[in-house]
């Protein structure tokens, strides 16, 4: 009996300290074990981000609820409920790109901006209606002009111009202010007649010139082959001298005459052909050496039909008779 009475009392001893200990430690409430197992708080490096996180990503949330008061006392009328919009740079970004896209639109479709002619400046052979039909720009927006385009088309099918320059002004306007080539030599060959520049570029006549030397080609001149040579370029320069030169001794009711083998010369009205070479060297001694064989030849009585001086150091005449 005693030692079942001493169980007893033990027993509720360990009772009483359990009761004691429960009294002593505070009870854990739900909601805060619930917050002290929350996930910690992310922390992101873009700003837009962080500061959705901060306000807490319920877009329910970020509602603001107006009412409005009425006149009877306690009654009032509740709004709708509106979100808070926050405007970014992406958004702001694509508004400006779209506002462009229509300016730019609307500016190419634009009647204001198409090119009706071509402005010619600085010619006075050249014509315009030829410019414009060439380059077609005609109802053409002005920002489909290209200066270098242009420029390189007109030199391709104007030989007649030296230079230019091509400028695109606004609203719509194509200005060409040109530089055209002088004629110095009319070249007639197989009844086609072209002008020539100091350079031998050819070109067709247009207009008036005056103080020209006309030259009936006999055969067409070599072709021209190199670099150093234009895209529409006849005879060589030095072949311009050997005209400028010849021009002051041909004889009154002369023409000169060219031959591919023999070079520049004249149709003498006392009938023969005299001929000079290709070009101006020494040219002023081949004049000399011409009027020295015609005087010989002339106290002989005897008329040639050809007296040749294209090589300086070996001239020649011909009879045939």
């Amino acid at each position: 009996m005693a030692s079942g009475e001493g169980m007893f009392r033990r027993s509720e001893s360990v009772r009483a300290r359990r009761t004691q200990r429960r009294v002593e430690k505070p009870a854990v409430k739900r909601a805060e074990y619930s917050r002290s197992r929350e996930v910690p708080r992310m922390v992101s490096r873009n700003a837009a981000m962080e500061q959705q996180m901060r306000q807490g990503g319920s877009r329910v949330a970020a509602r603001r609820r107006r009412t409005l008061q009425l006149a009877s006392e306690g009654a009032e009328l509740r709004l709708p409920a509106l979100p808070s919009v926050h405007i970014g740079w992406r958004m702001v970004s694509a508004g400006l790109v779209l506002v462009m896209s229509l300016l730019l639109y609307m500016i190419w479709s634009s009647t204001g901006f198409l090119v009706s002619r071509v402005e010619l400046a600085g010619v006075q052979r050249l014509d315009a209606q030829d410019v414009n039909s060439v380059l077609g720009v005609a109802g053409a927006s002005v920002f489909e002009m290209v200066p270098a385009q242009i420029e390189e088309q007109l030199l391709a099918n104007f030989p007649e111009i030296a230079s230019l320059d091509v400028k695109v002004g606004f609203p719509a306007r194509v200005i060409v202010e040109a530089v055209e080539r002088s004629p110095v030599i009319q070249w007639e060959q197989a009844d086609i007649s072209v002008w020539l520049d100091e350079n031998g570029i050819a070109f067709v006549p247009q207009g008036e010139a005056a103080g020209l030397v006309t030259v009936q080609a006999l055969e067409a001149p070599p072709a021209l082959e190199g670099e150093h040579f234009a895209r529409h370029q006849l005879i060589r320069p030095e072949m311009i001298e050997a005209i400028a030169q010849l021009s002051l001794h041909v004889p009154e009711g002369a023409t000169l005459i060219y031959d591919a083998e023999l070079g520049f010369g004249w149709n003498d009205p006392a009938g023969w052909q005299a001929f000079f070479g290709q070009d101006g060297k020494n040219m002023a001694q081949r004049i000399a050496v011409y009027q020295s064989l015609l005087a010989e030849l002339d106290g002989r009585r005897l008329v040639p039909t050809l007296i040749s001086v294209a090589q300086l150091h070996a001239p020649y005449y011909r009879l045939d008779y």
